[in-house]
């Protein structure tokens, strides 16, 4: 499998790409007026293959060359004024521009000057003798992939899922199989968890570069014969995983050459009353709520002060997935550090004449795209009059998914040694109360003060216990169990089974649950009869006969 690279990194400097002996730009696909050259196919469907580790093969182009007409068809040819005239949308556009600007000084001033050794080299090689296969799950944003694990979590089908999330048919059909990769193929975070991982294990949202990943690890196998050639073949590949790895410290080692931490100071009362402001603010109605914030100053750098009101017009700059996590103090004050810090290489980025490159322009046009796209399917779907028979069949069909939990009240007993926790339960056995020791005893406060006793509460948060307590008649002693460096005894009081939600209070809960679900469908049906009403053409020769040299550097 081919590498999977960091997005803007693969945008960059990640491939140089040639048709043989190519004399013009033919047209591979037009949509009434617009056309869709080969070189800007190739360069599109190049991305994808390093993106996504996908080999070469007819039927990938044809799902991007489609893609890409879908994106006209969406854009150009379709009502937009609701998006176009979205505030947010508006903020996020100009969010990314800026972000696509920074990522181009990062990828120069960083991740262009990092080194790797010989030595570190083929210390990776050793490490790359390992295989695995997995499938993923893909999301954008943490919330989504929250979502789609807690599906998973209830016993909905991985690859159903897969078919569901993904947009592109190749991994929606395969359900979202991604091969055999080995160390140093994909991003770093997704490449660590998935090596720590058994097979058939699913791993909960991992933060990638590209967004949120939920890997299901299918198979591994180990290489046991490594030889010089298979080292020099694949020689290329590691430099970039290592360079990779290098890149964060690397990043981090330059920003604080930028920017002194040490020289940031808040005034605490003055972060507070910014809270404040922002947890009474509605993003929904930005004039209704106006305000006039304070003149004080609440926050200096190296000489320059900043007043409340500079600083909230900042925050509200930034896209409402970031905005509504600012809830805590500190929480401002990481994003107030992190736009201080942005603004200080942004500025940066202007004086090398980065934020007029060519290729930052064609980066961010990829990305407004995807965000553009972002937020047409979600437009699609919410407008989507999913009919009530549909809605009810779902909640009939998932009715675990519509059903209040199993709950548990336990009576516990947490202590540090073992000795002790063997002492204690042989005195309950005896006879000894157990609600007199666990007040005496126990090391968790609050369960001690009410003897032990910790009240109804969902199964889920027993964690591995929880089977073990389910299946423990009521006001059998269960232990002792070991819980990292604890060790617990348990006594179950009560138990209250599952039991479905009437369908007139879930009813609202079980039409977005089956909208998202059926999100990919109401999107694909959406485009196809958008395809029906303008004329496509596709060069299927040039489509299928074309040479593509992919070279990674």
């Amino acid at each position: 499998m081919k590498h999977i690279l960091l997005c803007l990194i693969i945008i960059f400097n990640c491939y140089s790409i040639s048709i043989a002996q190519k004399k013009e730009d033919p047209i591979v696909a037009s949509i009434k007026s617009h056309q869709i050259t080969l070189s800007h196919f190739e360069k599109r469907y190049s991305n994808f293959l390093l993106a996504t580790g996908m080999k070469d093969n007819y039927s990938a182009r044809k799902s991007v060359l489609n893609n890409m007409i879908n994106e006209i068809l969406l854009y150009y040819y379709d009502y937009n004024e609701d998006i176009f005239n979205d505030d947010e949308y508006q903020k996020e556009i100009e969010w990314t521009r800026k972000q696509a600007v920074i990522s181009y000084l990062k990828d120069q001033q960083v991740y262009a000057k990092i080194s790797v050794s010989e030595g570190e080299l083929r210390e990776a090689f050793l490490r790359s003798n390992e295989q695995l296969a997995a499938r993923h799950l893909w999301a954008p944003v943490l919330e989504e992939a929250n979502n789609l694990y807690q599906l998973l979590q209830v016993g909905v089908d991985f690859e159903l899922l897969a078919k569901q999330t993904f947009t592109d048919s190749v991994l929606q059909n395969n359900g979202g199989y991604l091969g055999y990769f080995g160390w140093g193929d994909m991003d770093p975070a997704f490449e660590e968890v998935a090596f720590s991982m058994n097979v058939g294990e699913i791993s909960p949202p991992v933060k990638t570069a590209l967004g949120y990943s939920i890997i299901k690890l299918e198979d591994r196998f180990s290489n046991p014969l490594l030889t010089e050639n298979e080292f020099q073949n694949n020689k290329t590949g590691l430099e970039r995983a290592i360079k990779i790895r290098k890149k964060i410290p690397a990043e981090r080692e330059y920003i604080n050459k930028i920017f002194d931490e040490t020289k940031l100071r808040f005034d605490e009362k003055n972060i507070d009353n910014i809270l404040s402001d922002l947890l009474k603010f509605d993003m929904n109605n930005l004039e209704k709520d106006r305000y006039e914030p304070s003149e004080i100053i609440c926050v200096e750098y190296e000489g320059e002060k900043y007043n409340r009101q500079e600083i909230e017009q900042r925050l509200l700059s930034i896209p409402s997935y970031h905005f509504l996590k600012l809830t805590t103090r500190e929480n401002i004050k990481s994003a107030i550090k992190g736009l201080l810090i942005q603004e200080r290489l942004y500025q940066a980025a202007q004086s090398l004449g980065y934020d007029t490159a060519a290729v930052v322009n064609e980066a961010f046009q990829q990305l407004r795209t995807n965000l553009f796209m972002n937020y047409k399917k979600k437009d699609v779907v919410e407008k989507y009059d999913l009919p009530d028979s549909l809605v009810y069949k779902y909640y009939k069909s998932n009715i675990n998914l519509f059903s209040t939990p199993q709950q548990i009240n336990v009576q516990e007993i947490i202590v540090d040694d073992k000795q002790l926790a063997d002492s204690l339960e042989s005195l309950i056995e005896a006879g000894e109360d157990f609600g007199r020791l666990a007040s005496e005893f126990s090391l968790r406060t609050w369960s001690a003060q009410n003897s032990g006793i910790m009240g109804l509460a969902p199964l889920s948060k027993f964690g591995i216990f929880k089977q073990i307590l389910w299946d423990s008649s009521l006001d059998k002693i269960v232990g002792t169990l070991k819980i990292e460096d604890y060790y617990g005894i348990f006594r179950v009081l009560e138990k209250r089974e599952s039991n479905p939600i009437d369908y007139s209070v879930i009813k609202g809960k079980a039409r977005e649950m089956a909208k998202m679900e059926r999100q990919n469908s109401f999107f694909m049906d959406y485009i196809g009869k958008l395809r029906q009403q303008h004329q496509i053409k596709i060069d299927e020769q040039i489509l299928s006969n074309y040479k593509l040299n992919l070279e990674i550097n």
